[in-house]
């Protein structure tokens, strides 16, 4: 889990923009699944690039119920009803709850400029646990992988009488 007090080392700029634009990309994902219809994010409070928003919609299912929640409280706030300050824990614990849930449903990191946590962009990550590898296992098996894309994967056997691999890739960038 991230830890939001990263979100308080931001100015209150960036952390305005911030929280608009999970609030935003909250809004627009939630008219989306209604709607199915696309919106261009405003991107300028991120650090790195983020790859085109394609949500899962097998996430999305399991956690509307909270984003719909998380996203009203921003909702103020958004507004300019409600002042922003990075003193305001429940502010930056709300954002970054949001913020979670958005990486989740999009399979990307999102950072803010200043944060200090890896840039938004792409995350794949995959973990195997087995008791016995006999032939080929791959905790991410990838052939290409966009040049800002964080990529992870782990293998955990405790019998391998093959080949196991966190990360086997052929190609990184495009």
């Amino acid at each position: 889990m991230a830890d939001p007090l990263t979100l308080s080392v931001l100015g209150a700029t960036v952390l305005t923009e911030g929280i608009k634009f999970v609030y935003n990309q909250a809004t627009e994902l939630l008219k989306r699944r209604r709607e199915k219809a696309a919106a261009a994010p405003d991107v300028s409070a991120l650090e790195g690039q983020l790859a085109p928003l394609d949500p899962d919609p097998a996430v999305l299912d399991r956690v509307e119920p909270d984003l719909r929640e998380l996203r009203k409280v921003l909702q103020d706030y958004v507004d300019e009803i409600e002042p922003i300050s990075t003193e305001d824990g429940r502010l930056l614990e709300t954002t970054d709850a949001v913020r979670r849930l958005l990486e989740a449903v999009y399979r990307q990191r999102i950072t803010f400029r200043g944060e200090q946590r890896p840039a938004s962009g792409p995350v794949v990550e995959g973990t195997v646990d087995v008791a016995a590898v006999s032939g080929y296992v791959a905790g991410v098996r990838a052939r290409v992988v966009g040049g800002n894309a964080h990529v992870r994967g782990a293998v955990r056997a405790d019998e391998v009488s093959g080949t196991a691999v966190g990360v086997d890739l052929d190609r990184i960038g495009d």
